[in-house]
């Protein structure tokens, strides 16, 4: 992995780069980014890999895991950058304008976007990669304890911002699309045969608008519309049940 030098800063953060993200062929984590990628505007691809060819490439990863996003710069320069929540804040700070206004709207947008990153994390890592033996009961808890606790803290803040589908005044934030992009699969997650429905236009309408907003933003209404992200779709919930 290249360290940037005060040069190389000026080129990662040029327009014409080309963003190349490396993930599997579902949403899973990578939602948030790809959700940037498309609200940028700028040249990105998606590279997406089997497990069986992720099993190749992992001992090359900066540290075994995946996303990664890869910036090809215009004079032949590439920059790798790993970790999900780095990828995010980085394609943020390119972005200009979702990390709100200033130190204190940045360090609120901080807050919400790690507690909703914390619940999907521990959802994948703790609950869907758990012993076969252990996944209902983890499952069950998930569903009792943690995903009520992130809705009803949500729900509440949300609700004190003017429930305006923003964490943080009338902008949208990196807050925003974190949430925004996890918020179906939190619904499929409950909505089986005997399920209690968590979430919902009646019974939180705050954290709905949040998604309701951000699918009026016409870049992500089509890239919500198109053949990969539907792929994408059909992967998650083939892969994850959700």
């Amino acid at each position: 992995m290249s360290t940037p030098t005060a040069s190389n800063s000026d080129l990662i953060l040029a327009k014409e780069n080309v963003h190349h993200l490396t993930y599997f062929p579902f949403h899973g984590l990578a939602g948030c980014i790809r959700t940037i990628l498309v609200l940028l505007g700028e040249p990105y691809e998606n590279h997406t890999l089997s497990f069986r060819e992720w099993m190749a490439q992992k001992p090359l990863t900066p540290f075994g895991h995946i996303p990664i996003l890869r910036e090809e710069t215009k004079c032949g320069k590439s920059f790798e950058i790993a970790e999900i929540s780095a990828i995010e804040f980085f394609l943020a700070k390119r972005a200009g304008n979702l990390l709100g206004k200033d130190f204190w709207e940045e360090s609120q947008i901080r807050m919400f976007h790690s507690s909703t990153h914390a619940l999907i994390t521990f959802l994948v890592h703790t609950v869907v990669q758990s012993p076969q033996s252990d996944r209902a009961a983890f499952l069950a808890r998930f569903k009792k304890t943690n995903l009520p606790q992130w809705i009803r803290s949500h729900e509440k803040y949300l609700v004190a911002n003017g429930s305006n589908g923003h964490y943080v005044g009338d902008q949208l934030s990196i807050a925003d699309i974190k949430t925004a992009s996890v918020i179906e699969h939190l619904i499929n997650l409950c909505s089986g045969e005997g399920e209690t429905l968590l979430i919902s236009e009646e019974l939180t309408p705050a954290i709905m608008a949040v998604k309701t907003n951000l699918e009026k933003n016409s870049q992500y209404a089509e890239w919500r519309a198109s053949q990969q992200y539907k792929e994408f779709t059909g992967g998650n919930l083939g892969f994850f049940g959700f």
